[in-house]
Parts: C-alpha cells; sequence; structure tokens
C-alpha cells in the first residue's frame, strides 16, 4: 500500500507487486516492535529492582542558631553507590560512614559545597547488608550524626 499526499487529499494505492515485500516488511516491523517492548519491559523491571535508601542529618550553623538540615546520604542499590548531598552553607561538609555485614566498610566525603552531590562507587557482595550514617564533619572533628539506615546490596 501506498499513500501520496495531493493537495488536501491523501489517495492510497495498492501494489501488487510487492504484496510479498509488503507482508515481509509487515512481519519485520512487528518483530521489531516485539523486541522493543520486550526490552523496554527488561529495562523498565531493572530500574524498579533499585532501591533507594536515605538517612538524613540536621546541624546548627558554627556559632550557634536554630538546627537545619545539614545533608542527604542515600544507598543505591542497583550500582552499589552513595550519594552524599550537603544541603546547607554552614562552613561544614557532609559524609556517609558504612559498612557491610561481609566485611567490607568505608567512607564517602562530599567536599564540594553546598547544593552540590558527590557519588562513590563500590562493588558489593550482592545481599550484603549494609549500616550506613550520615554524618556532619568540619575539617577531621565530628559535629553530628544522623541516624543509622539499612540496605540490601
Amino acid at each position: 500500500m501506498h499513500i501520496e499526499a495531493g493537495g488536501n487529499l491523501l489517495v492510497m494505492r495498492r501494489y501488487t507487486n510487492h504484496s510479498r515485500l509488503n507482508a515481509v516488511s509487515g512481519s519485520i516491523l512487528t518483530g521489531l516492535a516485539l523486541l522493543v517492548s520486550v526490552g523496554t519491559s527488561a529495562g523498565q523491571a531493572e530500574a524498579a529492582a533499585d532501591t533507594v535508601t536515605c538517612a538524613t542529618v540536621s546541624s546548627a550553623p558554627a556559632g550557634g542558631g536554630s538546627i537545619k538540615l545539614a545533608g542527604t546520604t542515600c544507598f543505591h542499590s542497583y550500582g552499589d553507590y552513595f550519594t552524599v548531598k550537603d544541603e546547607r552553607a554552614d562552613g561544614y561538609h557532609i559524609e556517609v560512614w558504612w559498612e557491610a555485614d561481609t566485611g567490607p566498610m568505608g567512607e564517602c566525603r562530599n567536599i564540594a559545597g553546598a547544593g552540590k552531590t558527590t557519588k562513590c562507587d563500590y562493588d558489593l557482595k550482592e545481599g550484603s547488608y549494609i549500616w550506613f550514617n550520615a554524618m556532619v564533619v568540619d575539617n577531621a572533628t565530628t559535629i553530628m550524626g544522623g541516624a543509622t539506615k539499612h540496605a540490601v546490596a
């Protein structure tokens, strides 16, 4: 079938000598549509497998003042990484301190400044149980720690 636009009129013509080619093309296009559909479903299943667990920490600015959100740290199970965001221009930086039940432990620092996010990638054993805390730090001195959060790699 062929469609031509002529002015405001659409003309449809069927070419009988190409009907076999059209049938094959239709099968190929149907197969491609199915493949894209399956690929999209698999991608959505992968994305759905990502569990993000976040912890926050609050602090008062140096010299006093009211306590406010200072930072947010999140563990992303798909990819085994932490994001650490400094939520406040208070002169401190944010860190996440973590430990896995399989042995590894570490910390990820965000010294990029307020409003910035740092990402730290790790290769953790699948199914590892992770404990982590968001911390407010001034140079090497811990100012405040948040509640301990748990996640599974």
